[in-house]
């Protein structure tokens, strides 16, 4: 197993009252470092900003991007993509969660 040695990595106090932040803080950049690799994860807001710098990848092509018509009330809409780069639209229904 590599040793971490000095890096940002390594739970730097030994103080019992520290040791949760100390944790937290490796946690944090850990999960940071994974979402780089893996993309996003979790529950983005996407209400017009920004969200991420990074793709956002499903392995799974049953997966895609869900839209709202502007019906009202809205239809769902799942988009994906097929082996020959066509995209597919299938209608979801009024609710989707």
């Amino acid at each position: 197993m590599t040793n971490f040695g000095d890096t940002q990595y390594r739970i730097r106090s030994t103080d019992p009252k520290d040791i949760i932040t100390e944790c937290n803080r490796v946690f944090e950049l850990l999960s940071d470092r994974l979402d780089q690799i893996e993309g996003f994860r979790g529950e983005p807001a996407l209400y017009n900003r920004q969200t991420t710098s990074h793709d956002i990848i499903h392995t799974d092509n049953s997966k895609g991007v869900v839209l709202t018509d502007d019906a009202s009330p809205p239809n769902y809409w799942r988009v994906t993509i097929d082996s020959t780069g066509t995209l597919q639209q299938t209608n979801l229904g009024r609710e989707y969660k």
